[in-house]
Parts: structure tokens; sequence; C-alpha cells
């Protein structure tokens, strides 16, 4: 099925349920994927070629240094500027494709074949590719969107229960971005999670990345969950998995607005959102790690009162509000210590009553 999107969006959107051989490229193109897929491929009667690599990347291998040996291998193939790179993996396997796309011969076309909840919902629209420094997560990266998405929901059938839940977060964040309060509380339900969800989230960022696709204003409303997210997963040495961390920076997201003069979330939505994250509450950076985090944020910026002898910062964060639509504010990376602290707590009442 093929989802629709705005007109001249540049990505083609199918949510199918087996892979389809008649969605791969049309002309000239080569394969890179995650080594655990090769046998679901080739038992889907999938073709392959020749020179497809199979590869095995996770969160700590998210480095330039991983390109490398790809672009070197394509070159060699050769590949030329016509040809089309299909990416059959989970999100960092998505995102550093999309980004190694973007730099070979100055950019060819490819392909996004996402294989777990999270990158259907979230790294393979977009065009967002990305990898990571030691001082902070996707510091580097391009805009480079997949001409195509192919999100194959027999993939997901496979993932172990902690990634079908890690993807889960996405789908809660495009919710609360909407204001959305009785989806996102549907989607914190017990349960499997249901290809509607995906088709509505894919069409919801589909439209949002149209209209600003280079995030420089709307688009900003998906970095919600991602600022102390993104400190608080790297924060643990990525024992958390990205969308776990999402889902742990949108329970603060909900705290921050009391601190703001927000109306506050009901208390029965935060029991809901903190007993699906009780069981992270082990891997929850204390605040001091994550505090040089935040200030290396990627949106992270000098305040416009620092000075070299008196350095400041602030960082563009995303607000959730009770059935409106979230709004951004520009804060400084202290504003989320006591929804930290607040998290913590939350986090260790909701373990205790387990």
């Amino acid at each position: 099925m093929r989802l629709a999107t705005p007109s001249g969006f540049a990505t083609e959107v199918f949510l199918v349920e087996t892979p389809d051989a008649n969605l791969l490229p049309e002309g000239p193109w080569t394969l890179l994927g995650d080594e655990r897929l090769r046998d679901a491929w080739r038992g889907a009667g999938m073709p392959e070629p020749d020179h497809a690599l199979w590869v095995s990347v996770d969160e700590t291998e998210k480095k330039l240094r991983t390109l490398l040996p790809w672009l070197e291998h394509w070159a060699r193939v050769p590949l030329h500027r016509e040809a089309t790179v299909v990416a059959l993996g989970g999100g960092v396997l998505t995102d550093l494709t999309g980004l190694a796309a973007s730099l070979y011969l100055r950019g060819v076309a490819w392909q996004a074949w996402p294989t777990t909840l999270l990158a259907m919902a979230d790294a393979g629209l977009g065009g967002k590719t990305g990898a990571d420094l030691a001082a902070g997560k996707n510091l580097v990266g391009a805009f480079h969107p997949p001409r195509r998405l192919v999100a194959c929901t027999d993939f997901l059938a496979s993932l172990p229960t902690r990634h079908l839940e890690n993807g889960r977060w996405e789908l809660v964040k495009t919710a609360l971005i909407q204001g959305e309060m009785v989806w996102a509380s549907e989607m914190l339900q017990d349960g499997p999670v249901r290809q509607a969800w995906v088709e509505r989230a894919l069409a919801y960022k589909a439209g949002v990345v149209h209209r600003d696709p280079r995030e420089a204003g709307e688009r900003r409303l998906l970095n919600m969950g991602h600022t102390l997210g993104h400190a608080l997963e790297a924060g643990s040495d990525y024992r958390l998995l990205h969308g776990e961390a999402v889902g742990l920076g949108l329970l603060a997201s909900c705290l921050l607005v009391e601190d703001l003069d927000l109306k506050p979330f009901p208390a029965e939505f935060l029991d809901l959102l903190a007993r699906r994250l009780a069981p992270l509450a082990a891997s929850v950076a204390p605040w001091p790690a994550c505090l040089p985090l935040l200030h290396r944020d990627k949106k992270a910026r000098a305040a416009a009162h620092s000075t070299e002898d008196h350095p400041a910062t602030e960082i563009h964060c995303i607000l959730p509000r009770v059935g409106e639509p979230a709004i951004q504010r520009i804060l400084p990376p202290e504003a989320w210590a006591r929804p930290h602290a607040r998290l913590i707590q939350l986090l260790a009442q909701e373990a205790a009553r387990a």
C-alpha cells in the first residue's frame, strides 16, 4: 500500500506486509543490509546483488570511520551516479547508509527499507542522515532524503519485545506533538503496536518534513523528547536504546511544563508514562553527567548574555501541552534539572509498585 504524501514530496512511502521485489530500484542498485536479516531477505525470495554488503552496526559504531569501508567498496564495484543504494536495517544502519549515499560521488540515490519500528517511525523518513562524534549524537550529517521508503511489517515479527517498545515511543511522541492525548494514552496501554498507528505517524511526519525540509521551524517539533533524551542516551554509555531515551525525555518534557506555568499533565497520564518507563530506572544517568551533554547538544547555542568570562548556553526545546499542539521555547540547560530529578522519583515510585 502506497501512503498518501504531499504533492512533490521527495520520498515515496510504502507500507506492506511482505517484502516486494517490485519496489526495488528499476536501474542499477546495490544493497547494504543488516547481516541478521540476510536469511529473512533470501527466504522472502528477494534479489541480492553480487556486490551486496551485509554488516553489523550498533549505536557505538555510528561513526564516520564506519562509512569508509562501505565507500571504498562502492568505488571498487564500481557504483556510478545512476545507481541506487538500498538500506535494509534499523535506525543506525539507515542513518549511516543515507549519510554514505550523500557523500559517495557527492550524492547518489538511496532507498530506506527500515526493519525496526523505530526506524519506520523515525530514521527512515525525512532525509536527516547522521553520525555521532565524541562530543554528542548526530553532530555530523546531511539532508539527503531517500527516493523511496518501504516499511515491511513482517520484519517486525522477529523483533524482541524491547525493540518494539523502543519504537513505540516515537509513535507516542507524534501524538504528544499534536496534543492528541487519547491517541497517546491508547498507545501506552498493553498490547501490540497497530499498523494504523504507524500509518498515522508516517503521514504526519511526511507533512511536517514537506513544509519544513531543512528544520527551520515546524520540523523542530519532531525533536520533542530528544533534548534530555539524547543526554540520557549518551550518559548511559548507550545502554539505553534511542527510543527508550526519547520516552524518558518525553516524560521529563511533560514534567517541565509545570515549571513554566503551563497547564500540568494529569497525574494519571504521568503515571501511565512512568509505568512503562520504570524498567529503565537503573540506566538513567545522574544530573551531573547529563548537564555537560546538554551544553554540547546540536540544538544548543550561546545565549545572548553569554560572555567570555561567563559563558552561557541556551537550547531550543519542544514542550508538549495537554490537548493542544506542542510549543517551542528557548531555555537554559539547567531548566532540565528539576524535571530530571522528578523523572527519577516517578520511576522509583512505579518500580516500587511493580
